[in-house]
């Protein structure tokens, strides 16, 4: 075989390889434009019920605004002791009460969680009335009922309130009071409670805007979050801590969405209301005096 003959074969080869990089380049252009345009006419409840996933109300596009928190973490072992020498009167923090670190456990004798009813029909203004005794918890006033955080269910009888900033719920194991409780009767008692605490809250920038409850959730479809077969439970936003600074956390708006499985497993996914993107599992980095 001649020179000019094996240059032609590598040539006729050459050719070949590049049109069919330049087709194979082409369609996927064309397919990403397709993306693309259902992405912008197809709307994501159009594109949840086409996937069989159910959800409770409207997805709203109302658009919020938020802020860059920071706070402190309250000591709650000095609160407890100034608030001891100052009463005038006992209450439920005289005694059956454990600290660590900045966290409050407290535990109802028999006689006290009597006194401590929740009714099951009216849950928030019940546990208002019980939060808002001095006597019961140190700065209870600051705390409100927060639902969809809660559990009410044949395995668990657990209700969370939350500390909240113009509106909106803390989410955040340095923010809430969970209170444990026992079913009696057609009512709840409250048989324990743990606490936790912030103080100082301040804003660290202007006011900005949010990615709307819609957009979080098209995030975390389009990233394959929300399964096809399954139930949109609930969706909250609430302040979340992003970072740990010395004395001080950071906190910042966070969507937090629950899924229930098609085998009914619950999951909760969160996306960033700032940015729009999944935290869900980021842990959240300290910034240690050296």
């Amino acid at each position: 075989m001649d020179f000019k003959k094996i240059e032609w074969i590598f040539f006729v080869a050459f050719l070949g390889l590049n049109v069919f990089l330049f087709s194979s380049y082409h369609e996927a252009v064309y397919q990403e434009n397709n993306v693309i345009r259902s992405d912008q006419t197809e709307s994501i409840q159009k594109r949840l019920a086409s996937d069989d996933i159910s959800y409770t109300g409207k997805i709203s596009s109302e658009s919020r605004q938020g802020y860059y928190l920071s706070a402190e973490e309250t000591d709650l072992r000095q609160s407890l002791s100034t608030y001891r020498r100052s009463a005038q009167k006992s209450g439920l923090l005289d005694s059956n009460v454990v600290l660590d670190g900045n966290l409050l456990t407290k535990t109802l004798s028999s006689s006290e969680s009597e006194d401590s009813v929740i009714n099951p029909e009216k849950i928030g203004s019940s546990l208002s009335q019980f939060l808002r005794k001095n006597e019961n918890v140190l700065f209870g006033n600051e705390y409100e009922y927060t639902k969809n955080f809660s559990a009410l269910d044949d395995d668990s009888y657990e209700i969370q309130a939350s500390q909240s900033y113009e509106g909106i719920p803390f989410n955040d194991d340095t923010a809430k009071i969970i209170l444990s409780m026992d079913k009696s009767d057609g009512e709840y008692l409250i048989t324990k409670y743990t606490q936790t605490h912030l103080s100082h809250i301040e804003q660290l920038r202007e006011k900005m805007e949010l990615c709307t409850e819609e957009e979080a959730i098209k995030t975390l479809y389009v990233n394959n979050k929300i399964p096809r077969g399954s139930k949109i439970l609930w969706r909250q936003l609430a302040y979340s801590c992003i970072l740990k600074v010395r004395e001080k956390n950071v906190y910042v708006p966070v969507w937090h969405v629950a899924i229930e499985t098609a085998d009914k497993a619950v999951q909760v996914e969160t996306v960033n209301a700032f940015s729009n993107t999944i935290v869900t599992n980021n842990a959240v980095p300290k910034v240690e005096d050296h």
